[in-house]
């Protein structure tokens, strides 16, 4: 009976440690960290009871165990593509089933004007939308388990075998409630971070896209950190909590569109040298695009120029 503890991301991992033999080039063709592959190692060898691979010179080599055991995951993870495939087929139709990865950047504002415009225009494919970051979703297209990743573009190692098509460039944004003292006090001339370290800040936490543009912008301002720092990635969180306080909340312009059009929270006029980067559309180099996908893409394109 297959215990039901052993999850994709343990197979996912150990089979491409075993093909790759090394935890760190595995970890970057999967996305993830290497203490992430690790740990994932660790729990199917648990489950098991048995060593399945060790480490030696000339790399990571497999057990017997581990041998006997690669070649039923390798024969159930080609059913799984088998199936993500069937699916994807069904989902390049005019109906069936179509799998989006949205950055929370853009999931609250790119990804369901696009997926409003696209259905006025006749998509009738069962849409899923699943959130998170940027690399988490690059490893699921790499999988087959998403059709299309509506995020960032991404370092080099974790690009290969997909196409990126940049639509527009975000920027950091300084957002505080209306009302905030900082508007009143420096409401005619433009503000240093060292002026926000007065109050608590929402920081991006370590992982976050956006975190080492952050980082560069403090550095070419002399500062290395905060003194009253919360550590968040969840919009619901930082909108809620920057609404109640005097709070500072440091996000990508995307995420607070709608909130700064309605005046629920306000920008700081803190100078931004650079946006934080490209954001477009990736998909897999290996995977013909049909009638939903084209009517999803185009809408996307189309609403993308609103945002420039």
């Amino acid at each position: 009976m297959l215990d039901s503890r052993i999850k994709l991301r343990h197979l996912s991992c150990f089979l491409e440690v075993s093909a790759l033999r090394s935890f760190g080039k595995a970890a970057g063709r999967l996305g993830l960290s290497q203490p992430a592959v690790s740990k994932a190692i660790a729990e199917l060898e648990a489950i098991l009871g048995s060593g399945l691979l060790q480490r030696g010179r000339g790399g990571v080599f497999l057990t017997p165990a581990g041998e006997a055991f690669r070649r039923y995951a390798e024969t159930g993870m080609a059913a799984l593509r088998e199936g993500f495939e069937s699916i994807g087929q069904s989902g390049r139709g005019e109906g069936g089933f179509l799998a989006i990865g949205a950055l929370p950047t853009v999931a609250t504002r790119l990804v369901p004007a696009a997926l409003l415009q696209a259905k006025q225009q006749g998509l009738t494919a069962t849409i899923r939308v699943l959130t998170g970051p940027n690399d988490y979703l690059l490893g699921l297209l790499n999988a087959g388990a998403l059709d299309i990743v509506v995020g960032r573009l991404s370092e080099a190692k974790l690009m290969q075998g997909l196409n990126f098509e940049p639509l527009y460039s975000d920027e950091i944004a300084f957002v505080v409630r209306p009302n905030h003292p900082l508007l009143a006090s420096h409401a005619a001339g433009k503000l240093s971070l060292r002026d926000i370290a007065a109050y608590t800040v929402l920081f991006p936490m370590p992982g976050a896209i956006i975190r080492p543009d952050v980082e560069r912008l403090m550095l070419g301002q002399g500062m290395t950190g905060f003194p009253d720092v919360i550590e968040t990635v969840s919009p619901s969180f930082g909108r809620r909590y920057t609404r109640i306080s005097d709070a500072v909340w440091i996000i990508s312009r995307g995420v607070v569109a709608d909130d700064l059009e309605q005046a629920l929270l306000v920008a700081l006029p803190v100078p931004v040298d650079r946006p934080t980067g490209a954001v477009g559309i990736t998909t897999r180099a290996d995977r013909a695009a049909g009638p939903a996908f084209n009517r999803l893409r185009d809408a996307l394109r189309h609403v993308a120029v609103d945002l420039r």
